[in-house]
């Protein structure tokens, strides 16, 4: 009895002693450039977006206007413009594509962080990997993790040279439903690598969850990208940020980069190499 009792009051204490601190923080001073951008296999119009850090209860984040921003590699060089509608967000044209293989290096410049008059360069390199091997999916509504979830396999041959990473986004009927980095599925190789992969699961959605509904017949697309590796370990420092960190080990103290410059910058430029296979879900009664 005398247990009991001490747990409840524990149990009390700990259920009652919530409330909302808004703590007194410093400002971050000196802005730094913040990169995010992308260029895949897809022919399309690819993106870099560029802001600048803000203190914490900022709500925005200011955009970085007016940059000379290219990407080249091979014997391509690609020149972005600035969307006019949305400063900071800087695009090629829409017939550009990346190649398997190629090491390529974004390049910004005309930039001044620390308003100090002189402008700045800021580059990063990725290299492009290998396209994965899928040959089929398969998309059923299975009972998991005490709720019914969207489930897909996916067949295929992954590639034997070790060290390589991979990232999964879901389309509903063509539309993206996994649209941001916490909905997405990454993983490496370093358990399966050269294996072949059959019905492999690597995605899970939430049926209670309305942007993730599926119903029989509806058309189910898996986007399979092969990512750079430094790429996925920047996903899962950013996830553990955001999620928080595992019982067995703390938050990376900083998320790492790949831009470099003549002052620090935080982001990352990826290449990914990207198929698609898509499927009927079938439902069973």
């Amino acid at each position: 009895m005398k247990q009991s009792i001490f747990f409840l009051l524990i149990v009390a204490l700990i259920t009652s002693c919530a409330e909302d601190i808004e703590l007194s923080l410093k400002s971050v001073g000196t802005r730094m450039l913040v990169v995010e951008g992308q260029l895949t296999t897809d022919t399309v119009a690819h993106w870099v977006e560029l802001s600048y850090t803000a203190d914490y209860y900022d709500n925005v984040s200011d955009p970085v206007k007016n940059a000379v921003v290219t990407i080249t590699g091979g014997d391509a060089t690609f020149t972005l413009t600035e969307d006019p509608e949305k400063p900071g967000l800087f695009t090629t044209s829409g017939d550009v594509h990346g190649i398997p293989g190629i090491n390529y290096t974004l390049t910004i410049s005309g930039i001044d962080t620390d308003e100090d008059g002189e402008t700045e360069t800021y580059t990063a390199q990725s290299l492009m990997p290998v396209f994965p091997i899928i040959d089929s999916v398969k998309a059923s509504i299975v009972h998991k993790f005490f709720t019914d979830v969207l489930q897909v396999d996916y067949w295929g041959q992954e590639n034997p040279t070790p060290g390589d990473a991979y990232l999964y986004k879901v389309l509903v009927n063509n539309v993206m439903v996994t649209d941001s980095m916490n909905e997405w599925g990454v993983n490496d190789d370093e358990v399966y690598n050269g294996q072949v992969a059959k019905a492999e699961p690597v995605m899970f959605l939430d049926q209670e969850e309305e942007q993730y509904l599926a119903k029989d017949g509806d058309l189910i697309m898996l986007e399979y990208a092969a990512i750079p590796y430094e790429y996925y370990k920047f996903i899962v420092d950013a996830l553990w940020e955001w999620n928080g960190a595992d019982p067995f080990g703390g938050n990376p103290a900083n998320i790492r980069t790949n831009i470099s410059g003549p002052r620090k910058a935080w982001g990352f430029f990826t290449t990914n190499a990207i198929v698609r296979k898509s499927t009927i879900l079938k439902v069973e009664e």
